[in-house]
């Protein structure tokens, strides 16, 4: 029994032992079990505070918001891009996300469809208000919707938030520069030159692309693919130019042909400032296509070097033409000839049939012309119907050139004696044409041009279709009358010449009025009248000023006059020249004249010849109104020479006719004559015009006048054309205190 006792304690005190030992196994479990709790506490704690320290230390905002719009975090950079200083202020300071944060509150909108559709968004461009200082700025924002694991009902969303505004601005610039460049007639481009010499592209414009020929996205990144581009010709020059703004770090500028990429040919310029960087040298350029102004230089220089309607040289390139075989001739000794050809009769086809036809006709003769000459010979038009032909002969003596020289311009006439046809009618016609041969030792082709052209007239006044060769002796006569006209230009500025006045009278033989007669005493001619000097101012474009100088002189006359009650109501008779007529700003100029001066128009008359009727006559109807509205009188000079029509006469508005002096001349001993100046004094009377016979000489002449109606008479036989003084001494002599004047003219209207 007491071993069993003791058994049974054994057991007992094992058991105790081994409960021991597992409470004590037991407890040590424990307390590794809360140690390793403890630890991993820490490390979760640890990693919440590591994680939101980077939260915190983002430069991105980070938020964290009910799906309602109400923010429940949002860390240090979301609080700054807001304006605040604390995440507890945003959050106060937040009340409708919508409305308060976007510029344009359908984003907000936008944001919560998508979000909701996608659970999330990414990347979603946005312009916001900087919340607190109202700063409008632009956001690019990522979110996440995060809902119940259980149920799937949303609870909140986060995201990111990060500010772009400067990226907004450099696109937007970016977008505009693109857009400015793209409108440019040219260009930009950069191109780099690296240290090692090695070329490449930095950038280029769509411009640049368009002008090359690349497509839209294409872009040229090799320099060497533009430069195989270049016209061969153009290479050499683009590469040395390209050479020596690198060297110099000058700027490079060059204008190039160059094959564009859909093959056509454009002429491009290149402009560009180099500047030196670390990797080497950069350009900074502009590409324009002046392919329209070089088109336009070709089109000027053809322009300025060939006729424009036949294709030939014209005057500028014949010179050039003449200069280049007069050096021909004095280097390997032989002769040239000019011929210079004008069409006979070329006015009145171009007049009556107009000038398309006459277009037609010059360059039938062009081409005529053209195969008349060897092909080394220049065949040109000066202008209107003239045109030059410069020869290229290999005669050494002048003999044998002058025959050549004669036989070819014989050739041409007989070319254009030949018919041409001219559309629907055939037309003939011949030429004058003058011959010059030379050597080359002349004084420059203007001399040689000059006296071709000398030539030519004298061809003309032989009978017309016919060939003239250089007199010499011409050239004597021209310089003549080259130096008269230099007299007559200096006369002019320096008013020598002068007016002398022929009496008009009445049938009393009292001076009624005068006709102011040009004089010019030249200093070594002596007395000069208009025939010596009027045709020659007329030929050079002096007329003009000649006429004003006359009406000027006369004016100032009457002015004179007007002072002395003897000589005050005396009318002065002036010539005006067809060339006065057309001057537009002749009618201005006579009006203040005679503002100027004060004086009554009606004691001035203007006297035009019958030739002035044959020209543009609505023009010079026009004119002549517009002098009547003046209040001059209009007197037609030299009447029944001829030209004038009586239906033509009723229409302009005359007040006065001057019977011819030819018919004068034989009224004494022609009933013919006598008969023909009694209809043209019916005639004025009957038209309501005074009439003024010219060139009386004799008293029976007179009388003859008188018994047909004629009221005034001019003439020799009462007084040749006298200087101002005489006249005014002559008038005094000759006149009463009280005279009859002019009478007014009985004409209604014009």
């Amino acid at each position: 029994m007491s071993e069993n006792i003791q058994t049974m304690l054994a057991t007992q005190v094992d058991f105790a032992w081994w409960i021991a030992a597992g409470g004590l196994l037991g407890c040590l479990a424990l307390a590794y079990c809360l140690f390793r709790m403890r630890s991993l506490y820490r490390a979760v704690r640890d990693e919440q505070v590591n994680h939101q320290e980077l939260i915190d230390n983002l430069s991105e905002g980070i938020y964290r918001s009910l799906p309602n719009g109400r923010q429940l975090s949002a860390n240090p950079a979301l609080v700054r891009l807001n304006g605040y200083d604390s995440e507890a202020e945003l959050l106060a300071g937040v009340t409708d996300i919508g409305s308060e944060w976007y510029v344009d509150p359908a984003r907000r909108d936008a944001f919560r469809a998508e979000l909701e559709k996608n659970g999330k968004v990414e990347n979603f461009i946005s312009e916001i208000y900087r919340h607190k200082t109202r700063e409008r700025i632009w956001i690019s924002e990522s979110a996440r919707l995060v809902r119940d694991r259980r149920t799937g009902k949303p609870l909140y969303y986060e995201g990111s938030v990060r500010e772009i505004t400067e990226t907004v601005k450099r696109l937007r610039l970016q977008d505009m520069f693109e857009k400015l460049t793209s409108q440019l007639p040219g260009g930009l481009f950069q191109m780099l030159r690296r240290n090692g010499g090695r070329f490449s592209v930095l950038y280029t414009s769509r411009g640049f692309r368009d002008l090359l020929g690349y497509e839209y996205n294409a872009v040229p990144g090799d320099p060497n693919s533009i430069l195989h581009m270049v016209h061969a010709e153009d290479r050499a020059r683009y590469l040395e130019t390209l050479r020596q703004s690198g060297m110099n770090l000058s700027a490079w500028e060059c204008e190039f042909r160059l094959h564009a990429v859909d093959g056509s040919e454009k002429w491009l310029r290149v402009a560009a400032m180099p500047e030196s960087t670390e990797d080497g040298i950069v350009w900074h350029g502009y590409l324009s296509d002046t392919s329209a102004r070089r088109k336009n230089e070709l089109e000027i220089e053809r322009l300025a070097f060939f006729d424009p309607l036949t294709g030939l040289p014209n005057r500028r390139c014949l010179f050039d033409a003449v200069g280049e075989q007069m050096e021909a001739c004095s280097r390997n000794g032989n002769r040239g000839a000019i011929l210079f050809i004008d069409l006979d009769n070329f006015k009145t086809l171009n007049d009556t049939m107009g000038h398309d036809v006459g277009d037609i006709f010059l360059k039938q003769v062009a081409t005529r012309l053209q195969a008349a000459v060897a092909p080394g010979d220049t065949v040109g038009r000066i202008g209107g119907d003239e045109f030059v032909i410069v020869l290229s002969l290999s005669d050494t003596t002048a003999a044998s050139a002058t025959r050549n020289a004669i036989v070819a311009a014989n050739r041409v006439l007989a070319a254009l004696r030949q018919e041409f046809t001219l559309g629907q009618m055939t037309h003939r016609t011949s030429a004058s044409v003058g011959v010059l041969v030379f050597d080359g030792s002349e004084r420059g082709p203007e001399v040689l041009m000059k006296n071709a052209d000398m030539a030519m007239y004298q061809a003309k006044s032989s009978g017309r279709n016919n060939v003239a060769l250089f007199d010499p002796r011409v050239l004597q006569k021209e310089r003549k009358r080259f130096r008269l006209l230099s007299d007559m230009r200096g006369a002019l500025v320096e008013n020598n010449l002068e007016l002398h006045y022929q009496p008009q009278v009445n049938m009393a033989g009292h001076v009624v009025g005068a006709e102011a007669l040009l004089r010019w005493n030249h200093a070594d001619h002596g007395a000069l009248s208009p025939s010596d000097f009027v045709g020659l101012a007329e030929q050079h474009g002096l007329s003009e000023l000649l006429g004003r100088g006359v009406i000027e002189t006369s004016v100032r006359t009457l002015a004179e006059w007007k002072k002395n009650p003897r000589l005050e109501g005396l009318r002065m008779a002036v010539n005006i020249s067809l060339k006065s007529l057309r001057d537009p700003d002749f009618v201005a100029f006579l009006h203040d004249r005679l503002e100027e001066h004060a004086l009554n128009p009606q004691l001035l008359t203007l006297e035009m010849t019958e030739r002035v009727l044959t020209s543009d006559q609505m023009q010079i109807q026009r004119r002549m109104n517009e002098l009547k509205a003046l209040g001059v009188r209009l007197s037609l000079d030299d009447f029944g020479t001829g030209y004038s029509s009586i239906a033509y006469l009723k229409k302009l508005p005359f007040d006065e006719l001057k019977v011819d002096g030819s018919f004068i001349a034989d009224i004494e001993a022609s009933e013919n004559n006598r008969a023909l100046v009694q209809s043209m004094l019916d005639m004025a009377s009957t038209l309501g015009l005074s009439a003024v016979a010219e060139h009386v000489q004799t008293a029976r002449q007179e009388a003859l006048l008188k018994a047909s109606g004629c009221a005034f008479f001019q003439g020799w036989l009462y007084g040749r054309a006298m200087t101002g003084e005489d006249f005014a001494r002559f008038v005094l002599d000759r006149n009463p205190t009280s005279i009859l004047r002019f009478p007014g003219s009985t004409r209604q209207g014009a």
